[in-house]
């Protein structure tokens, strides 16, 4: 009798260990949408649609834009920047960023603040911090 209570003590405890694993996941805020980057050192911004690749988040270019706020021609566009970040327990996403002109990419970990997004990347000497601001 009290290996039955003991079976379905364990069999109880993974259950709800697994539920609970399960709700700690669904906790973690995907931000998907359409996002602007600040002007770069040629004048250019970008928009990027971030969205849910598995658990993880990705985002690639959809438009890139002059200091007026027009459209301008980039080789950037269509490229992916976001490279499979993976949830966080802080609610952050840690993975790789791809550096639109150096062809490069940085180890990075984007938060979700309201209608921004930090961003913040590094290489082997430095680190950078950018917002990005939600337009959809």
């Amino acid at each position: 009798m009290r290996k039955v209570v003991f079976i379905l003590g364990c069999v109880t405890a993974l259950a709800s260990a697994s539920t609970a694993l399960a709700q700690a996941e669904g906790t973690v805020e995907v931000p998907r949408g359409l996002w602007e980057t600040p002007l770069d050192a040629q004048g250019i911004k970008y928009h990027v649609r971030t969205r849910r690749c598995g658990r993880a988040l990705c985002g690639r270019v959809e438009r890139a834009k002059n200091r007026r706020g027009f459209d301008t021609p980039s080789n950037a566009v269509g490229d992916k920047v976001l490279w499979e970040m993976q949830p966080q327990p802080d609610g952050s996403f840690t993975g790789e960023l791809r550096d639109s002109h150096a062809n490069r990419l940085l180890n990075s970990r984007v938060a979700l603040q309201g209608n921004i997004l930090a961003v913040n990347a590094c290489d082997s000497n430095t680190c950078t911090h950018s917002t990005w601001k939600r337009l959809r």
